[in-house]
């Protein structure tokens, strides 16, 4: 009870919180009036994606050089990896009488959540001020979200398999994007600023820089008021009636989440793993974002459980007001 109250007088928390909930339903308000057409909704996805993600994703790495830092980040790198795995073979069991094709659909579902889109915000929001490290840290576990997403679902999904001749454009897609050039040159700055320093351009050149910060500081508001819109969008009565989209929901925001926190738990008592409270939530809130409405444009373009995922994200990106405040808070029982 303790840990409740600390959190939920935490002015950093509470503010990220409120302003979530807030962007949110004015998002479900501006999309379901039609105030913001369709039309409306691509324009602002490509300011998110094309220009305050990537620009998130560089700033991310503007901090001094730490060993401990880096190495951390790169074990988080290969964690994030396996606990992915893991999650989709965890729901491929669980959800096993749907049949095999559906149910590693299912394990996609439970596993891959909006980590770009969510998490990074979130915690940008958190920790604004406080803790660049939180960055760094849920910025090397976004690129192992987007290899699961654009490999290894698309593969899923599509049943296409990824052959030598097409592997450099499935790498090109993947790599060659405005968010992941903004991180790989991050971490470039970030690794070659003992030997350059003239790389910082936040202590280089801090005047224009500022233009970064203010771009990389629009992706919590855009991305939430995305959000609402696509929750405006969405017939809800249909899916609050789907069981099994209810039950993914449930055990992407709820049981994902806490058997990974239970086995960093593990981990780090076992001296496997030490967390600390940066690498911890950055981990745990990463895998604590709702379903990746990228699966879902997947499933569309494939043919497969279109309704059941679009459904699923619905209810997902719901049950997330409540979910990932509860794991923030089991993340600080943890310490």
């Amino acid at each position: 009870m303790t840990i409740f109250t600390q959190v939920f007088t935490d002015q950093n928390f509470l503010s990220a919180f409120l302003q979530t909930v807030i962007i949110i339903l004015l998002g479900f308000f501006f999309r379901r009036k039609n105030i913001i057409g369709p039309e409306g909704k691509p324009v602002l996805t490509a300011l998110v994606w094309k220009l305050s993600v990537p620009c998130f994703a560089f700033n991310a790495f503007m901090q001094d050089f730490d060993p401990v830092s880096f190495s951390s980040s790169i074990k988080l790198f290969f964690l994030a990896i396996l606990f992915y795995i893991f999650l989709i073979f965890l729901g491929r069991i669980i959800f096993f009488r749907m049949g095999k094709e559906r149910a590693i659909i299912a394990g996609l579902f439970v596993a891959i959540g909006q980590t770009t889109l969510f998490s990074m915000p979130i915690l940008q929001s958190i920790y604004e001020g406080i803790s660049s490290e939180v960055l760094l840290y849920i910025s090397t576990i976004s690129i192992v979200f987007r290899i699961f997403v654009y490999i290894v679902s698309f593969s899923i999904i599509t049943g296409e398999k990824i052959q030598l001749k097409t592997f450099g454009s499935s790498l090109k897609k993947i790599f060659v994007t405005p968010i992941m050039i903004g991180m790989f040159l991050g971490i470039a700055v970030f690794l070659l600023q003992n030997k350059m320093p003239f790389l910082r351009l936040d202590k280089s050149l801090p005047v224009p820089y500022v233009t970064v910060k203010s771009l990389a500081r629009l992706l919590s508001p855009l991305t939430m008021f995305l959000i609402g819109m696509t929750i405006g969008e969405a017939r809800f009565e249909e899916s609050l009636k789907d069981r099994t989209a209810w039950a993914i929901a449930l055990c992407r925001n709820f049981l994902a989440p806490v058997v990974l926190l239970l086995i960093c738990a593990l981990l780090h008592k076992t001296g496997l793993f030490t967390f600390t409270e940066y690498s911890l939530v950055s981990i745990i809130i990463g895998f604590s974002a709702p379903i990746s409405v990228t699966l879902s444009v997947m499933c569309f373009q494939a043919g497969k459980e279109e309704v059941l995922s679009s459904r699923a994200c619905l209810i997902s990106t719901l049950l997330t007001l409540i979910s990932m405040p509860l794991m923030f808070v089991l993340c600080h029982a943890f310490f």
